[in-house]
């Protein structure tokens, strides 16, 4: 039986301080008591939509990697990176955002890794990089409350669809996990507290 806690598995409990440093942020907490600027807003939605660009492209590869019994799995998330593109296109036109402007510096070095892992590194290790970038954010934002002006956003990624594609994305990564998995795991979790001290401090 799968176990039903999206973060309750053996490569969070390894990771330690790196887990709540992943997953906690000024950042976030401005965003649940609606104080956050709007030009901090504005500079996490433009990084994360070349993030997950980013990601889009690491999970194509993924996929081509993967035996086809596991294929289902990447190929549902590579679905769901589509429809997200399109909704940060949709609230970046919304707000005269302009989406082709420059990757900063911490951005571009989470895509790199992402990139370089998927072309070198064991499968195993790979569903465990996948797994922590979904949990860590799925554990970040189910950790505010859905209210205020960024309630949109907290519930799109605190929502119970998105909890299941992580735990399927959980047993995908615990089934058969190498050596390589919990340090591909953890160099998730410290790219994404950068990223998080990135779009807060600017």
């Amino acid at each position: 039986m799968v176990e039903q806690d999206p973060a309750g598995s053996r490569f969070v409990r390894s990771a330690g301080d790196l887990w709540t440093l992943a997953t906690r942020s000024p950042f976030l907490d401005a965003a649940a008591d609606g104080t956050l600027p709007a030009t901090t807003f504005a500079r996490w939605l433009v990084q994360d939509y070349h993030f997950a660009l980013g990601l889009t492209a690491f999970e194509g590869v993924l996929v081509a990697r993967t035996p086809r019994p596991a294929q289902t799995v990447i190929i549902q998330g590579l679905g769901a990176m589509d429809a997200e593109l399109a909704w940060f296109e949709a609230h970046a036109g919304a707000r005269g955002l302009e989406l082709g402007g420059p990757v900063d510096p911490v951005c571009r070095r989470y895509v790199d890794f992402l990139l370089r892992a998927v072309h070198e590194e064991s499968l195993p290790g790979l569903y465990a990089a996948l797994y922590g970038v979904e949990v860590s954010y799925l554990t970040a934002w189910s950790a505010l409350r859905r209210d205020g002006p960024y309630a949109e956003f907290i519930a799109r990624w605190s929502s119970g669809p998105f909890r299941d594609a992580v735990l399927r994305l959980k047993s995908l990564a615990e089934e058969a996990p190498d050596a390589s998995a919990q340090g591909l795991f953890d160099g998730v979790l410290r790219h994404e507290r950068a990223f998080w001290t990135m779009v807060w401090s600017g």
